[in-house]
């Protein structure tokens, strides 16, 4: 018996079968491309706003600066005009107004045609001292003797009775402080002029010839 000795032939075990592949795509999933499209709307819409608000700031900050309210400083006249009367506010009558009575006609007319234009000008024009009896002067002159030591001195205040124009009914003494600066500018219209430097709330008729200017102040009452 005749045999044939050949090599056995092993078959390899087979490999397990492979998990199918996932079907192939292109690109991100399509809910990350969904997301990324709802963002780019989102931007695209905010963006306009974002940048019109901050146009927008820009602009109110630009007016609010340029409309800033501007501090006018006094002028040199108006700063050595009020330094001067500085120190004559502490002798600065004050009180209720007292009208016209016993004032003379002429100063009477004057000063009641100056008090409507001035109130037509939103001014009020207080009399706080005119017509004074010669007791009531007298006794405002001996108060000032006491107070500034001498007659001399007092004079340059108060005059006694028989050289003041307060008991002739020829002055007022006018307030407040807005009425004496109209009245100092618009005065001479009605015949009216600031008589002393040093009191700018006393007026006498000191121009009554139509436009008249009015004369140069005396120092203080004791000049004349």
């Amino acid at each position: 018996m005749t045999t044939t000795s050949q090599p056995m032939r092993v078959r390899p075990p087979e490999s397990p079968a492979r998990a199918p592949h996932p079907p192939l795509t292109f690109g991100r999933p399509r809910r990350s491309r969904q997301s990324n499209r709802t963002v780019a709307v989102v931007v695209s819409a905010a963006l306009p706003i974002a940048l019109g608000l901050g146009i927008g700031a820009v602009v109110i900050h630009g007016y609010h600066a340029h409309t800033k309210p501007v501090v006018t400083r006094p002028t040199a006249g108006a700063t050595a005009d009020a330094s001067a009367e500085t120190g004559a506010n502490d002798h600065a009558p004050t009180g209720p107004d007292v009208g016209t009575t016993g004032l003379n006609p002429q100063l009477s007319r004057a000063i009641t045609r100056a008090r409507e234009a001035a109130k037509a000008d939103g001014v009020t024009i207080d009399i706080v001292s005119g017509y004074r009896t010669a007791a009531t002067q007298q006794a405002l002159f001996d108060q000032a003797v006491v107070k500034y030591g001498s007659a001399r001195e007092a004079t340059r205040w108060v005059l006694p009775p028989d050289k003041s124009e307060h008991v002739k009914g020829g002055a007022v003494d006018v307030g407040p402080y807005a009425a004496t600066r109209w009245l100092k500018n618009n005065g001479v219209k009605f015949g009216l002029c600031q008589r002393y430097a040093n009191e700018y709330w006393h007026f006498e008729v000191l121009a009554p010839a139509k436009d008249q200017p009015c004369p140069a102040l005396e120092a203080d009452a004791s000049s004349g």
